[in-house]
């Protein structure tokens, strides 16, 4: 595993109120419109996040995921600019979606304050893999290559980014 390598940058930071703030940076070929579509539309969300998400792209809307029947997790929407800003939070984090054009594509930003730094790592694999997974869907909607090099898996991010130092902001 090189992170080289790695589509999706992932950068740990010291967050408002000593949360860590985890940084996902990912360059996509498809305009903001389309990225935003992606995240903002439940059932595009759901197919590459991996679990259902329902999203109410309004201010004062909610983003629901079930992770299973007994684990479901509601978040507040407090901003909506579209398509450049989705920011959406509940127990204890926070998620802001900021989507500018780069070149051709879109560049998107994720920001995701952690209410509980002791799932940092995981929620750091989780988030890269599924970006990641957006991309290939999108590619493959477009009829792009698919990127080079294997599959990178859960356990192997999350022992990857255990080990995340934290950079200044």
């Amino acid at each position: 595993m090189d992170p080289e390598t790695f589509r999706t940058r992932t950068t740990r930071h010291p967050g408002p109120g000593g949360k860590p703030l985890l940084r996902f940076t990912h360059d996509y070929p498809d305009p903001p419109e389309r990225i935003w579509r992606a995240i903002t539309d439940s059932e595009e969300h759901s197919s590459w996040f991996g679990f259902p998400v329902d999203v109410e792209p309004v201010e004062g809307g909610t983003v629901t995921v079930t992770f299973s029947p007994d684990m479901v997790e509601r978040a507040r929407v407090v901003e909506v600019d579209e398509p450049r800003r989705f920011v959406y939070a509940g127990r204890g984090d926070a998620y802001r979606w900021l989507l500018s054009p780069h070149g051709d594509g879109c560049r998107l930003v994720l920001e995701n304050e952690v209410g509980d730094p002791g799932h940092l790592p995981q929620s750091a694999a989780g988030f890269h893999l599924a970006l990641d997974k957006m991309g290939e869907l999108l590619d493959r909607e477009a009829g792009r290559p698919a990127p080079h090099g294997g599959p990178l898996s859960f356990d192997d991010l999350v022992k990857h980014y255990s080990e995340l130092p934290e950079q200044p902001n």
